[in-house]
């Protein structure tokens, strides 16, 4: 190695351990860094290929990733870059791996949505590799550095167990995020645009904008997403050209638009199915919400509470993330 790239390189981590600050707070437009894998479970000498990926990358010129799993059921092949640029390749002990990447010499960071690394595992046994996204550290091209937490557990879930599986996992995988470092608010109200969100992001749905609803703007940081939402039929407002974008979802719009979601992410819904009077309060929910709970109800995405649906109840974040999970997992 020559040695002006090995100064910058031990220049890179430097700036890395001392410049990185914790990142607090949530906003759904924020950049975003997940894991896509080849197979769930690993068998004995089967490749099991991972991808790091970033999602609205603003001005991304280096990262360092760290990523856990579990070594009695695979080991690191060989991990590459997919940016053009400086890559030191992934190091893994005991469960652990850090991989970094800077692109060389003065020039802007990487934008929007790419595929930023695959690393390769074999696997030494049968089973689930457990193989998840910790934390980032992203520095942009003037050497500012972000760090984003994934992997951590959030110690406000009393309560929520029913919720924590799936909350921990889509955290884990960059879907959701905590509302700080530590902390997730489950029982805090979830908004109809930052459920739209996170459906579109989730089932990676797209569509041209070409329009949008009259009560929001092109700052707006959901306006692509509820305009994907829109021109796809998933959204569909509530009158007169208005979504109403910070108004708390209910959990009947919540279960419409998961069900809208799925059939255009191709994931099959029995039609036929609207029958949902076994149900002490189905009285409650609106014509236009039946059908979509009667289909949900059936695949198991919802289940009801006490033998009630509680259609006009405005949703939380827990049960946005169990919704969430079911849906990609089906």
């Amino acid at each position: 190695m020559r040695k002006g790239t090995l100064t910058f390189v031990v220049y890179f981590i430097a700036v890395m351990i001392v410049a990185c600050f914790p990142r607090a707070g949530y906003a759904e437009g924020d950049t975003v860094f997940t894991l896509s894998k080849s197979v769930e479970s690993a068998l004995l000498n089967q490749e099991l290929e991972v991808t790091v990926n970033g999602n609205n990358l603003q001005d991304l010129y280096a990262y360092e990733v760290l990523i856990t799993f579990d070594p009695e059921i695979v080991e690191l092949v060989k991990g590459e870059s997919k940016l053009e640029g400086f890559y030191i390749p992934p190091k893994a002990d005991n469960g652990k791996m850090t991989i970094a990447f800077t692109q060389v010499g003065k020039k802007a960071g990487v934008q929007g949505r790419v595929a930023l690394s695959t690393i390769i595992f074999k696997g030494k046994a049968q089973g689930n590799a457990n193989i998840k996204l910790v934390s980032v550290k992203a520095l942009n091209s003037s050497l500012a550095a972000t760090v984003y937490s994934y992997g951590a557990s959030f110690v406000d879930l009393q309560g929520y167990e029913w919720a924590n599986t799936e909350i921990e996992a889509l955290a884990s995988s960059g879907i959701i995020k905590g509302t700080s470092a530590t902390t997730f608010s489950p029982g805090d109200n979830i908004t109809r645009a930052d459920f739209i969100c996170l459906l579109v992001r989730a089932l990676h749905l797209n569509a041209e904008v070409d329009s949008n609803f009259n009560d929001i703007e092109p700052s707006d940081y959901y306006y692509q997403e509820v305009g994907i939402a829109r021109k796809l039929g998933i959204a569909q407002g509530t009158g007169d050209s208005q979504f109403e974008p910070r108004l708390s979802i209910s959990r009947q719009d919540m279960m419409v638009v998961a069900a809208r979601a799925m059939k255009i992410a191709g994931k099959m819904l029995d039609e036929s199915v609207s029958d949902i009077s076994s149900f002490s309060d189905s009285s409650e929910v609106a014509s236009y919400a039946a059908g979509p709970l009667a289909q949900l109800l059936k695949v198991g995405i919802i289940q009801g509470y006490n033998g009630m649906i509680k259609p006009n109840d405005t949703a939380i974040r827990a049960e946005a993330a169990v919704i969430i999970h079911r849906v990609l997992n089906k």
